[in-house]
């Protein structure tokens, strides 16, 4: 993707491996779209530290940023007596920033079905996986562009852009590509509380110029009612072997609303994706964030020019801070892969085999 950081023009990945360094960078996703700013991972321990805050997020993303990590693991403890026992720790410190995106898992398990690989080859691993998440994102576009046409209102929430996949993006993939063939539509985004990812849908949209208004996460259905709604388009942070999604919290609500209107609702993801040892979404662990994702906000104050910290609610009250829900896979109406447009589970076992050399 094109950054403009200090007024250079930089053609980054969201995440990848600074060669001269020989560490992790990534375009921290905290500060967007106030700041853009670089951030550096020197150990796999900030690199789970990145991962846990959410200084870099969206399921393909992470699992590119685990497979880094994991290699920042492998070179610090390369020919070390405790080495395996340290890899273990360093695995499991990985797994343990976000349990319920299972692309993390993924990223990391493919490092270790090389295993023993020394830290050279280990790097050219998580590269190719990378280079590899951000090509499906485009085939993602190609393909699911042919869903959109002219005149449509589209429907998405949380943020699935390139930030969010390496680069191209997921469900913002396909707006994107069709925007860039000509077709003209509108895009509605919803601003997806607690942590307000929507403002990056917002930006990246604003980059291509796409037609868009953000909307509270409440506003959906009043739209779906008034005939405003032709489609959604969201993405996922796991996707089972039934067909069932985890993605965001408020994904299930706006499913919902849309079988009951009767508008198609998509989900787009690539590979690394898929969970099939999941047999259905009952089995998903639902990952529980901070109280204070709910309490405080973080905003740009312009008289300051500075980012600043708000609390939004007194003392007193209790909060519940899901990250996730799970949405059937009976109201999906169909799943934009890099594979083509799936409508069942059998199609996504039969698409979506383990990665291999």
């Amino acid at each position: 993707m094109k950054l403009n950081i200090n007024g250079q023009i930089i053609d980054k990945h969201a995440v990848w491996w600074d060669e001269e360094i020989n560490k992790v960078k990534l375009i921290d996703q905290t500060k967007i779209p106030f700041v853009v700013e670089i951030l550096t991972c020197n150990t796999y321990r900030d690199t789970a530290d990145a991962i846990k805050n959410m200084n870099i997020r969206g399921a393909p993303a992470i699992g590119a940023a685990a497979a880094y990590g994991f290699v920042q693991a492998i070179w610090e403890f390369w020919g070390d007596k405790d080495y395996e026992s340290k890899l273990k720790y360093a695995y499991k410190t990985l797994l343990a920033a976000r349990p319920t995106a299972i692309d993390l898992k993924n990223g990391l398990d493919y490092i270790q079905s090389f295993f023993p690989i020394d830290p050279e080859n280990a790097l050219k691993k998580a590269k190719r996986l990378a280079d590899e998440i951000a090509a499906e994102g485009k085939k993602i576009g190609q393909i699911g562009k042919e869903l959109i046409h002219d005149e449509m209102n589209i429907l998405t929430h949380c943020h699935t852009g390139a930030l969010a996949l390496v680069d191209f993006g997921s469900a913002i993939a396909p707006i994107i590509a069709a925007w860039e063939d000509g077709k003209q539509f509108h895009v509605y985004v919803d601003e997806t509380r607690p942590r307000i990812q929507g403002r990056m849908t917002a930006w990246e949209l604003y980059q291509y110029k796409i037609n868009h208004t953000v909307i509270c996460d409440s506003v959906s259905g009043y739209l779906m009612s008034k005939g405003k709604i032709d489609m959604v388009i969201l993405g996922a942070d796991r996707v089972v072997q039934n067909g069932d999604i985890a993605n965001k919290i408020g994904t299930y609500n706006i499913a919902v609303l849309a079988k009951h209107h009767q508008v198609p609702f998509y989900t787009a993801f690539p590979k690394s994706t898929y969970d099939p040892r999941t047999k259905s979404g009952k089995d998903i662990k639902i990952e529980t964030r901070s109280n204070e994702e709910i309490t405080h906000v973080i905003g740009y104050s312009s008289e300051e020019k500075r980012l600043t910290r708000i609390e939004l609610y007194g003392s007193g009250s209790k909060f519940y801070n899901p990250a996730f829900d799970v949405t059937p896979a009976d109201l999906i109406t169909g799943y934009i892969t890099p594979y083509g447009i799936l409508t069942s589970s059998q199609e996504l076992k039969t698409f979506f085999q383990p990665r291999t050399e």
